[in-house]
């Protein structure tokens, strides 16, 4: 896959910070001992800023560093390991990691990581918090969203996600104004479920939308998709039938404001593949590859796989929103 371009360059943000030591109780006896209520050296605290991004990006780079690590140990982890993954896994990413690993391609901790580049960190001083960050595996590009419940909770992994060949983000807010969350759909033409329910329906076999205003269907992996299952019908011919469905993941979705009003945003589907043999053919027999994952050589009822898929998507202030990156795994295969 070849390198993707992002224009996802951003100065990067120093500020300094400064350090002061607060002794309240010391104070207050000092003011019952008569001294002046203006002591050179001694005044009201600053009060903390509510706006804005709530710490600098060395330290966001430090946190993602860390967790990006101890996730990818938690995605190559046994399937009996759970808890480990859900220690630093939530959301998305933990549903992705709960995939038996004999469905699992590649392990993450095989390959090298470039060092993560922070994008953006939830603006002011409430929680949940969130951390978007970019980093490189092999010329291709991720996006991850990391998220902290509060201030006595460790950041985990929230999503990760390849980006398509070619695709590039918006530009976002400078880091240290921070980013504002996008609430259904606050300001953008469809909430991230509208957009995620349209684009499955697009790619149905057969489809269930010819066409639609919400989504553009013309990315890298829509046109692999349709490709790939028009290759599975001629292959089938008039000895067996092909359907593909997609179901957006009612729950889990994020999207955050980008600088021109737009959102980038996440969420997931489901997809379902199912060949039958006809009347004409008795059964199917699979290719080795697929015969040993459903652990039949053949199939004279049906062969279903389902496959999860983690979608990161642009959606505009007006207009149709388009489909920047796709991840998809195998996660069940059964045969009868």
């Amino acid at each position: 896959m070849s390198e993707f371009a992002t224009n996802l360059t951003h100065p990067r943000m120093r500020r300094r910070t400064a350090l002061v030591a607060s002794a309240a109780l010391g104070l207050g006896l000092l003011s019952g001992c008569g001294l002046p209520e203006r002591v050179v050296g001694l005044h009201d605290a600053p009060v903390e800023q509510t706006s804005g991004a709530p710490y600098s990006e060395p330290a966001a780079a430090d946190i993602v560093t860390r967790v990006l690590a101890q996730a990818d140990r938690a995605f190559a982890s046994a399937d009996s390991n759970a808890k480990a993954r859900k220690a630093i896994l939530t959301g998305p990413a933990l549903r992705a990691a709960e995939v038996s690993n004999r469905f699992e391609q590649e392990q993450s901790t095989l390959t090298t990581r470039e060092a993560p580049q922070v994008l953006a960190i939830s603006a002011g001083r409430g929680w949940p918090r969130h951390i978007l960050a970019t980093t490189k595996i092999a010329s291709v590009q991720y996006l991850h969203v990391l998220l902290a419940d509060g201030p006595t909770t460790p950041y985990k992994l929230w999503v990760s996600a390849p980006m398509l060949p070619g695709t590039s983000l918006p530009a976002l807010p400078p880091i240290a104004d921070g980013v504002d969350l996008v609430e259904g759909r606050d300001g953008v033409a469809a909430s991230t479920q509208t957009v995620l329910t349209a684009y499955g329906r697009l790619l149905d076999v057969p489809t269930t939308l010819k066409s639609s205003k919400t989504v553009a269907d013309d990315d890298a992996y829509a046109v692999a998709l349709r490709e790939a299952s028009a290759a599975q019908k001629k292959a089938l011919g008039a000895l067996g039938t092909f359907t593909r469905e997609h179901h957006a993941v009612a729950e889990d979705t994020l999207a955050f404001r980008l600088a021109d009003g737009s959102a980038v945003a996440f969420g997931q589907m489901t997809r379902t593949d199912r060949l039958a043999p006809t009347a004409k053919a008795k059964r199917l027999d699979l290719p080795s590859d697929l015969a040993k994952l459903a652990d039949t050589k053949s199939v004279t009822e049906s062969l279903r796989l389902r496959w999860l898929m983690t979608t990161i998507m642009v959606i505009p202030t007006q207009g149709q929103a388009t489909i920047v990156g796709v991840g998809e795994q195998l996660r069940g295969i059964s045969g009868r």
